[in-house]
């Protein structure tokens, strides 16, 4: 399966993303965050630079308890990897 990783414990615009060869149209993944925290989440192709991703609600390590959210990320020249724009 597909793998998004975050570079950060949860979302907010500005967090860098890695993400694995994602395929045309919805393709069901994994949200992995820097704290080792997973959720399962949908991906899908907006266009050549942009991904739209729907996460479940999961929990950190600390025991947070984050809501399911959908976030639109953007290719970042600047780092070479994806970054999260805006909720959806």
């Amino acid at each position: 399966m597909n793998a998004i990783s975050f570079h950060d414990t949860h979302l907010y615009p500005g967090c860098l993303v890695t993400i694995s060869a994602i395929p045309p149209g919805v393709t069901p993944v994994v949200a992995e965050f820097s704290d080792g925290s997973r959720a399962t989440a949908e991906s899908e192709r907006l266009g050549p630079d942009e991904i739209l991703v729907r996460i479940d609600a999961y929990t950190t390590a600390r025991r947070t308890w984050i809501p399911a959210k959908s976030w639109r990320l953007t290719y970042n020249n600047d780092h070479d990897l994806r970054k999260v724009v805006a909720k959806v």
